[in-house]
């Protein structure tokens, strides 16, 4: 366990001796594709950390529709937020791929928080994040082939074995309109296909369409 904690960027360098007490209260999981890990509302003791794969995390509309949220990948955690604020979690997660997950508890590992290096890992963490949301809320004022650019310029990790639909939802266009600006960048050489990932090939010609 202590190997897997490791891969988790909270842990980072951390010293085998604590790393060993916060596996005793670490469970470690196998995900499939599409496999709920909790849902928006409940209230639970853990946060998790992601050692291989990616995770989703979504809202619900009212018509049963998904809302993708955020992604997270290798190295990330989730959840932590929502037992810092000591309330029910506020978008459900699931499983994006083949996952192993590590579930903590945070009653338990609550009192390392407060001390170095976990202390600014954490601010340092929440910080980017409420960045991100910031910088990804600029994108409604772009029509829809800038959001597309601006995202892929800002938010790289979003393209990476994402599914169109559900990123065409959070970039707030039609599932078409998406397929046929990643068309036009393909066909212009801008963009490429690897891995069922999408890569900028030319950066400076993607930033001239946002001018």
């Amino acid at each position: 366990m202590i190997e897997k904690l490791k891969k988790i960027s909270l842990f980072f360098n951390i010293e085998d001796k604590i790393l060993e007490e916060i596996s005793s209260f670490s469970h470690l999981k196998k995900y499939n594709p599409d496999e709920i890990i909790f849902y928006e509302g409940e209230k639970d003791k853990y946060f998790y950390g992601i050692v291989t794969g990616s995770v989703l995390m979504y809202d619900i509309d009212l018509k049963g529709n998904i809302i993708p949220k955020n992604q997270f990948g290798c190295g990330d955690i989730f959840g932590l937020i929502s037992q810092i604020q000591n309330r029910e979690y506020c978008l459900s997660a699931k499983s994006e791929s083949d996952s192993e997950i590590i579930r903590i508890d945070y009653t338990k590992f609550q009192k390392f928080i407060s001390n170095p290096p976990f202390s600014d890992r954490i601010i340092k963490m929440l910080s980017n994040q409420i960045l991100q949301e910031m910088e990804f809320n600029k994108l409604q004022k772009y029509d829809a082939t800038k959001r597309l650019v601006y995202a892929l310029l800002n938010f790289p990790k979003k393209f990476i074995r994402k599914k169109k639909y559900l990123l065409a939802k959070e970039l707030n266009m039609s599932p078409e309109t998406l397929s046929r600006i990643l068309s036009k960048l393909r066909n212009e050489e801008i963009i490429c296909y690897c891995e069922k990932s999408i890569k900028v090939l030319d950066e400076e010609k993607l930033k001239n369409l946002l001018s």
